[in-house]
């Protein structure tokens, strides 16, 4: 009598792809991705010189790749005090987003379609960031 071909059996096969999913998300990949975004939208330590009187925005939105965004801001600080704020630096306000304890000193970059250019804000305050993996991923405005 010959015998049929045997299939993996979804049992055994389905610990292996949670396995390879949580190796995956264990790596860091993801969050890495989303810190260096953070990083380039959002922090600006040591503050770059503007070669001009109010074109910090100008340069920096260009500089960063971000032109024709409409509102961006940058942190000035050290990425290590921003870090802070999600775990001791930091106040839970509501599912991954914390506000921080200290203020910072931020500049506050608008985007006019009337004039064409960015209107720059600068300003020493409590930020609001979202935190995965006690990482700054997300600013919010």
């Amino acid at each position: 009598m010959a015998m049929a071909k045997r299939r993996p059996h979804l049992r055994l096969l389905l610990p292996l792809v949670l396995l390879a999913a949580y190796l995956a998300l264990a790596s860091g990949t993801p969050w890495t991705r989303l810190k260096n975004r953070f990083r380039k939208h959002h922090v600006d330590f040591p503050q770059s010189p503007a070669n001009f009187p109010n074109s910090y925005c100008e340069m920096m939105m260009l500089k960063r790749g971000i032109y024709r965004t409409f509102i961006n801001t940058f942190i000035h600080a050290p990425m290590r005090s921003i870090k802070r704020v999600c775990s001791v630096g930091g106040i839970h306000i509501s599912t991954g987003l914390r506000k921080s304890i200290f203020h910072f000193r931020v500049t506050t970059c608008r985007y006019s379609p009337q004039i064409g250019s960015y209107i720059e804000e600068n300003y020493s305050r409590h930020i609001v960031i979202g935190c995965w993996n006690r990482l700054p991923v997300l600013y919010v405005e």
